[in-house]
């Protein structure tokens, strides 16, 4: 693997392999895991935000920027930008002029947010399980919960994986006449067969938050082909304006969710790093996957199938019944390597959906499950090959001392 990690430009920033430097290497890696500008990144913002400060601060020439990145990167004709995530579900949900009970399918393995918009935008969350391999939506839920009143599904591209039940998706979909609309809130730079995030539905939704692959400190974006759609999110990235008209008109309901022009700007430096980012998150995941594989084959790793571009937001984990994460967590934390677990209790569980659709334990079975021994290792592209050494030594250390402990 180390002859991976030279050819991939990672050989540079090997530390070797001395006590002192495995003690640094545990004592500086949760410092690597945040927000990534170089230098020259950091240079070029600098330069620029006189410029913006003596000029326009929102929706000005570096919103129009960035927005022609996303577009680019995901392969679509538009993109809006937008405050957050959740703002531009709403606004793709509002878009389709869904009706107060249309039913939308979301993953139970997700962050509040995907459950909101769409109560947000007037619709009902219909919460469905996922597989246990890629914690992405179970395509046999689509028939188990379609009905008359379901306009569509959410499909979350979970850890930045685009799930290989795709095609089974698009032809449920297909079937029975369900929009399909991606979150992509981890997926910055993931592909399925050539195919972009966000450019698979009818409109994809990216998230820009500090701890994204790609941040602009806060932020979403809407991406689609359809016309209609980019208008109305035009419309409603401006309180629902008429943006064709030459007075100030409204005539839709609508938030401020205009863009501040040093987010843009930030945005525009991140996406020319994009595909630099994807490919060293790569790099520590197949290292990851070759020492799991060999050394802790009772771990399930998520799926990460051929002519799939995994993002790798996140590497996600299933440990085995009767693991502790909790305690494996504490070892690791002394140790330095800090490690999580990613959306517990499931959506349905939330208190706000068991209050809102009377959602209860054991709906959602196999997330219910899978959700309880989910754990996350620390994957950044500023990790380098010693870096990646160091957790999962630390990891397999912790596991095979819990594992000691149940027996």
């Amino acid at each position: 693997m180390t002859s991976n990690f030279i050819a991939h430009g990672i050989g540079e920033r090997e530390l070797d392999s001395r006590p002192s430097a495995q003690k640094q290497t545990e004592e500086n890696l949760a410092s690597l895991l945040g927000p990534w500008f170089e230098d020259a990144d950091v240079a070029r913002v600098q330069a620029e935000i006189p410029r913006i400060l003596r000029g326009s601060l929102s929706n000005g020439r570096w919103t129009a920027e960035f927005e022609v990145a996303a577009a680019a990167s995901a392969g679509t004709r538009y993109a809006v930008a937008f405050p957050s995530c959740t703002a531009a579900l709403e606004s793709t949900l509002s878009a389709l002029a869904i009706e107060p009970g249309d039913g939308f399918l979301v993953p139970a393995q997700t962050f509040a947010a995907t459950g909101m918009a769409v109560h947000l935008a007037g619709g009902r969350p219909v919460v469905c399980d996922i597989r246990p391999k890629t914690h992405c939506l179970d395509p046999d839920e689509i028939a188990r919960k379609t009905t008359a009143r379901t306009r569509g599904l959410i499909l979350v591209h979970m850890g930045g994986l685009i799930t290989p039940d795709l095609p089974v998706i698009l032809s449920e979909c297909a079937k029975r006449g369900l929009l399909l609309i991606e979150d992509c809130a981890h997926a910055h730079g993931a592909s399925w067969n050539g195919r972009p995030s966000g450019s698979i539905g009818v409109a994809g939704c990216f998230s820009y938050h500090p701890t994204k692959i790609l941040t602009t400190g806060e932020g979403g974006a809407v991406v689609t082909n359809d016309e209609r759609i980019a208008a109305v999110a035009r419309s409603l990235q401006n309180r629902g304006r008429e943006m064709d008209s030459p007075v100030e008109l409204y005539d839709r309901v609508g938030r401020n969710n205009r863009f501040p022009e040093i987010s843009a700007l930030l945005g525009v430096v991140q996406y020319r790093n994009l595909d630099k980012f994807v490919r060293l998150r790569n790099l520590v995941a197949d290292y990851y996957r070759h020492r799991l594989a060999a050394e802790a084959s009772e771990v399930e790793i998520q799926a990460h199938p051929a002519g799939v571009v995994h993002s790798y937001w996140k590497f996600l984990l299933n440990l085995p019944p009767g693991a502790s994460r909790e305690r494996m967590q504490e070892r690791m934390k002394k140790r330095g390597v800090p490690v999580h677990w990613s959306y517990f209790p499931p959506l349905h569980l939330q208190p706000v959906f068991r209050r809102l659709f009377d959602y209860s334990p054991g709906q959602c079975p196999v997330a219910e499950d899978v959700l309880a021994r989910n754990l996350c290792l620390p994957i950044h592209p500023r990790m380098g090959r010693r870096h990646a050494e160091v957790v999962i030594d630390c990891f397999l250390e912790a596991f095979h001392a819990d594992r000691s402990q149940v027996a």
